[in-house]
């Protein structure tokens, strides 16, 4: 699938309808948790830097703008629907994991949603609950607006770095840069994971 996908991007990235469509998947990628917008944005990265099209700085513009749209919904959703009610799941580790996350963002707002906005389902997790805890709106927008402006720097990034390496390997370019990004991405969770840790530990040793 992401062979294919990759194939369809570098046929079409001179196309005019192509930074909409970028547009739609990072608006559903706040929502939903498949949308593929972390590959798309990397293979276009290095399609960009390997043939010139399409603009390095519209896409940035672009995934960041709908990234924007589509976490500001999504806290929407949690403060005005039911779906912001996670804390009444029936099971117990999403229950825990809400309790645990509404915690952060009162007393780590801006590091909680700037961080978890790297972390596929985490980030949905959080907008939902901030929408449901009411977390001020202007200082929401104010810390998304980061969060989604430096994550669609790093991913289209990566794909124009690997773009510099391969440049008369366009294909090549994109499997590098997929390759980058996961591993990235599995940095970033296992620090997510040793965050975590660390933060229920200090919670734990001040309530003894």
């Amino acid at each position: 699938m992401i062979e294919a996908l990759n194939a369809f991007i570098e046929s079409h990235a001179d196309s005019a309808w192509l930074l909409p469509v970028v547009l739609l998947v990072c608006v559903v990628d706040g929502i939903l948790p498949p949308a593929p917008a972390e590959t798309v944005m990397v293979a276009l990265g290095a399609v960009a830097v390997a043939e010139g099209e399409p603009n390095v700085w519209a896409l940035i513009a672009v995934a960041a703008l709908g990234g924007f749209l589509g976490d500001n919904l999504t806290y929407s959703l949690g403060r005005y629907t039911r779906l912001g009610r996670l804390r009444e799941s029936p099971r117990p580790k999403v229950r825990s994991f809400v309790t645990w996350v509404t915690g952060l963002l009162l007393r780590r707002g801006g590091m909680i949603i700037v961080a978890c906005r790297y972390i596929p389902g985490g980030r949905q997790i959080v907008n939902l609950t901030a929408g449901a805890m009411e977390f001020p709106r202007r200082r929401f927008v104010l810390f998304d607006s980061v969060a989604v402006t430096s994550w669609a720097a790093y991913n289209v990034g990566i794909g124009a770095l690997a773009g510099n390496w391969v440049q008369e390997q366009p294909l090549l370019a994109i499997v590098v840069a997929l390759v980058l990004a996961l591993v990235l991405g599995w940095v970033a969770e296992q620090a997510a994971r040793w965050w975590r840790a660390r933060t229920e530990a200090r919670v734990t040793a001040a309530a003894r």
